[in-house]
């Protein structure tokens, strides 16, 4: 069976937790007309009530079952993935997509478990032109289609500063998988941030920045940001991957948090500190399941819907930059942001926009196309000076 003749042209794996959920509904509401869509999850009893709510085909598949996540990849020609945390549940899916030529994309921010896929898979799918794209949530899409945006609107300036930071304000919710991700991650003593790739190292001669500092052209204060490990990494090996057709950035991106007083920044990089200390060790991970949101379970609608993010690029010093860009996301980050951007790569994916084949970044994937799509489904909005 050729990619073309296949079942479905997109296939929704753990569609039925509460991400999925929400995944599956933005999926069936932006499809063009004639895209044949399927959900697929574990509990035959969930997916079928979920597939007659949808009107869509149903397919009872275990992401621990090598056999059925062969069977779902054979079936498809893109797979979506919202089954965390990706390294308990994530293996049989990506290696089956890689064996079938099936393109793939996930939600994942689990740094040593993109080292482990990228070993196993990148060069078999480089070679086969199948597109697998981690990542492709609020960790990191954001963050890779702002860089890439700014990098080529530098460029197209003739201006190379050496230094582009990101600044995050968010508001938004917990959800129960993005906290098991977190525990898995802690159980496994792989908290501590890796970088996975020879081809990514850490910019070379850069002094670390300190914890809290002052963003005097925005009159706020930076503090240290959750996801900053993941989306620089990201950013880093776009740079990379780009780079081997000669579009690698000139300079050096890290991320930070935003907020408008000393004392909240340093509440923030306090509260990081905590967090981390509760995910390594196993009385913090206790207290963390007995308190915080179960797999399942996430804000409420209103919540998720007030939510939003703000990422402010500065190229050059933070007092006179030579270029600020804000991008403005409405919705729940850990939510409805990482749906719209999972589902945008689902579509880029099944209409044949990836340019290439690797375990491979959403920019190194799909260029600009992922940023059009979601300008034009109205997810972010973009501002600059």
């Amino acid at each position: 069976m050729t990619n073309s003749d296949r079942d479905f042209d997109i296939v929704l794996q753990g569609a039925t937790g509460f991400t999925g959920r929400l995944a599956a509904k933005e999926l069936m509401a932006r499809a063009p007309a004639g895209l044949r869509v399927a959900v697929a999850g574990r509990n035959e009893a969930k997916v079928a009530a979920l597939a007659a709510q949808l009107g869509v085909p149903g397919i009872v598949a275990d992401g621990l079952d090598p056999k059925a996540m062969a069977a779902l990849a054979a079936r498809t020609r893109v797979a979506l993935t919202c089954a965390g945390p990706f390294a308990l549940y994530g293996d049989e899916l990506v290696a089956a997509c890689a064996s079938a030529g099936t393109h793939y994309a996930d939600l994942t921010g689990e740094l040593p478990w993109l080292g482990r896929i990228i070993e196993r898979h990148h060069k078999a799918c480089t070679e086969s032109g199948t597109a697998l794209v981690p990542c492709s949530g609020f960790d990191s899409v954001p963050t890779d289609i702002a860089v890439h945006s700014m990098a080529a609107e530098l460029d197209s300036l003739g201006q190379y500063p050496s230094r582009v930071r990101g600044f995050f304000r968010i508001r938004g919710g917990l959800n129960g998988g993005t906290l098991h991700s977190g525990l898995a991650l802690g159980e496994s003593g792989e908290m501590a941030f890796q970088n996975p790739g020879e081809d990514t190292p850490p910019s070379q001669g850069s002094e670390p920045e300190p914890a809290v500092f002052p963003i005097p052209s925005q009159a706020r204060w930076a503090a240290p940001f959750l996801m900053a490990p993941v989306n620089e990494w990201n950013a880093r090996r776009s740079s990379a991957l780009l780079g081997e057709v000669g579009g690698a950035y000139p300079f050096r991106y890290t991320e930070h948090l935003s907020e408008r007083r000393w004392h909240r920044a340093k509440f923030m990089s306090g509260l990081l500190t905590l967090s981390g200390a509760l995910l390594a060790s196993a009385a913090g991970r206790s207290l963390l399941r007995t308190f915080g949101p179960k797999p399942g379970e996430g804000p409420s609608e209103k919540s998720i819907a007030e939510g939003f993010a703000r990422l402010i690029l500065i190229a050059g010093d933070l007092d006179e930059p030579v270029m600020t860009r804000q991008w403005n996301w409405s919705g729940d980050p850990s939510n409805l942001i990482t749906i719209r951007c999972l589902v945008q790569t689902g579509l880029a994916l099944a209409n044949g926009e990836a340019s290439r084949g690797g375990v491979l970044t959403p920019v190194a994937a799909l260029g600009s196309n992922l940023k059009r799509r979601l300008l034009e489904s109205g997810a972010v909005t973009t501002s600059g000076e």
